[in-house]
């Protein structure tokens, strides 16, 4: 599998970003030409190879790089997952996988999850970018609810989104539907024109968006569901409003209560903030971590 104009992508390329910063040598191999082009890749190679060549460490990122990755000589080997892949495996598939390589996850729901099927892991998050995504106090927040948009992974129920929409009566904006294939510097400025956002999804890792548009400003809507990848930083009424799963009557109550209570909805962003920066941290933060972990 290949980098391509996605999320994951984009983290997986910041995160080698930092490490080369942090003195590391860091070549990303891919099977398929890289077609990512939403931001220029800094001191990062990325080479088009059936198999990486011997190296000292060499890192699975997705289902589909692991068996590459055993086949690798390499001094130290592991696996980073980022998400559970049900689209690309089934879950014995799944486990299997996990149980072949030394696991690094990205939220507690993962390392919940592995520990109940007998499998280590160590938690380490990919960090946020404290300098790319924050408030411009130069644009006016309106009252408009942001969320994802997705065809292809109904788990991100950007269908909710829609309906809860149309149930508050407010203006739904939605990342890769009104707004694709941003610049980090596009994506802030539209998340600072956002005031609440609406995560209905059900299948994450650690799910980006929620904590992006929260340093940018915004108040989160988010449900309960054990896998959303929002239980690490989602706390009901301190840093979120948190409604049960598929419960689109108190998700639709939420938000209209942020979107009217001016006061409530900067205070959870201001605990949010607080949260993200404490329990989350920065991406430089995250990948020392990381480093001491693989040296240990």
């Amino acid at each position: 599998m290949g980098l391509g104009n996605n999320g994951g992508s984009r983290t997986i390329i910041k995160c080698g970003e930092v490490l080369s910063e942090l003195g590391h040598e860091v070549i990303m191999y891919t099977n398929v030409p890289n077609v990512y082009t939403w931001d220029s890749i800094k001191n990062v190679k990325i080479l088009v190879r059936d198999k990486p060549p011997k190296c000292d460490i060499v890192i699975a990122t997705g289902y589909y790089s692991v068996e590459n990755t055993l086949k690798t000589k390499a001094n130290k080997r592991y696996y980073y997952i980022r998400g559970y892949e049900q689209w690309n495996a089934k879950e014995y598939q799944l486990l299997n996988s996990y149980r072949k390589l030394n696991c690094i996850v990205n939220s507690s729901w993962l390392y919940k999850y592995l520990k109940n099927n007998n499998i280590k892991s160590e938690i380490i998050y990919q960090g946020l970018d404290f300098n790319t995504f924050y408030v411009k106090k130069d644009i006016i927040k309106k009252d408009r609810l942001g969320a994802i948009y997705s065809e292809r992974h109904k788990t991100k129920r950007h269908i909710d989104a829609i309906a809860v929409s149309d149930m508050v009566k407010c203006q739904l904006k939605m990342l890769n539907r009104d707004l694709k294939s941003p610049s980090e510097e596009e994506l802030n400025i539209w998340y600072n024109k956002i005031k609440v956002w609406f995560a209905p999804t059900e299948l994450e890792g650690l799910h980006n968006p929620p904590m992006e548009a929260s340093l940018a400003g915004c108040a989160v809507v988010c449900t309960d569901h054990n896998r959303s990848g929002m239980s690490d930083y989602a706390i009901h009424n301190q840093t979120a409003l948190v409604y049960p799963g598929r419960d689109l009557k108190s998700a639709g109550s939420f938000v209209r209560q942020l979107l009217d209570d001016n006061d409530l909805r900067l205070r959870l962003n201001k605990n949010m903030v607080e949260r993200l920066v404490a329990k989350i941290g920065s991406r430089k933060e995250n990948m020392k971590k990381l480093i001491e972990y693989i040296k240990g």
